[in-house]
């Protein structure tokens, strides 16, 4: 009798662990995907948060120099910038290194001191960049750059500049339209540089009702790596928008203002042989992400990151006039 109640124990011990098995893996599946999301945010909102407080110094650091820089009275903002009399201050020309020339030397120990004050507290938001242009699976170029899109400008010691699209607006389907802003403009109520419209176009002029302000902002476009973008759903602010992903198509973005873009499109399509991905991949640097390009979704294009363009800003009064 003995024998056999235990032999039947250890056959119920038996069946009862078979009913268990698979549980652990069921259990690591559903606490990493909300470990992963949990670290994505963090990633992400942390960097961001880094990213605002170093734009801010910038911001701040640009407004103080400029403001005790002796410049003419009734100069504008964009007439001081474009003659390179605040090059000593900021200068486009920084914003797109080559690290093939680098050498032997440290970037930021002996690179980013001989720059310009507001550069060398910009180097420090700066991403690697090392583009595949030619498609063929082969690094082209290597560039430590300013985020946004990688212009084509003869002009620049690297070959290259950036300009920062900022979508005004998306079409059902998600496709953007753009208004390209500088890295460094003007606070006022031009639509763009030079229009001279509206209550306030040159606060910077002594002859303006500001009666000569530094009016400043810098503009980042934060992309995330780890987060993927969405349209809202029809349905209401609180429902799932999981289906809804933004497909990465630069072939229907709409430029606004095209004649206002700092240099010229690469065409560096981020589909087919010339396939230039990435965080701020495609011609017009707004990116892409396998994550989520099913044929349902997106027809199996991929995604656009979750972006935001991040804009600090600061105000001085001029002390000094030329």
């Amino acid at each position: 009798m003995q024998a056999y109640r235990t032999s039947n124990l250890s056959s119920s011990t038996s069946c009862h662990g078979c009913s268990r098995r698979g549980q652990a893996l069921v259990e690591f599946a559903v606490v990493a995907l909300m470990m992963y999301l949990l670290l994505a945010a963090i990633l992400t909102f942390g960097h961001a948060l880094y990213v605002a407080q170093g734009l801010q110094t910038a911001a701040d650091l640009a407004a103080r120099e400029i403001s005790r820089t002796p410049l003419a009275a009734d100069d504008s903002f964009e007439d001081v910038l474009a003659a390179g009399d605040l090059d000593d201050i900021y200068n486009d020309d920084f914003l797109v290194f080559d690290l093939d020339t680098l050498g032997g030397q440290n970037f930021f120990a002996d690179i980013v001191p001989t720059w310009p004050a507001v550069n060398q507290q910009l180097a420090m938001l700066m991403i690697v960049d090392r583009p595949d242009f030619n498609g063929d699976g082969t690094v082209d170029r290597q560039f430590i750059r300013y985020p946004g899109a990688l212009l084509e400008d003869a002009s620049m010691p690297a070959g290259y500049t950036v300009g920062i699209p900022l979508v005004s607006s998306r079409a059902a389907d998600g496709v953007e339209t753009i208004r390209w802003v500088p890295v460094v403009e003007e606070i006022d109520t031009e639509d763009s540089p030079g229009d001279n419209t509206g209550d306030n176009p040159n606060p910077f002029q002594i002859s303006s009702s500001q009666r000569g302000l530094v009016a400043l902002r810098i503009n980042f476009p934060f992309q995330s790596a780890s987060m993927s973008s969405f349209r809202p759903n029809a349905a209401g602010p609180f429902e799932p928008s999981l289906g809804n992903p933004n497909a990465a198509d630069d072939g229907g973005v709409i430029e606004v203002n095209p004649d206002d873009r700092p240099g010229s499109l690469k065409e560096a399509p981020l589909e087919g042989p010339a396939l230039y991905a990435g965080t701020y991949g495609g011609k017009y640097g707004l990116g892409a992400q396998g994550a989520m390009g099913s044929q349902a979704f997106t027809g199996r294009r991929p995604v656009r990151p979750f972006r935001r363009v991040i804009s600090a800003q600061a105000i001085y009064r001029r002390e000094v006039f030329e």
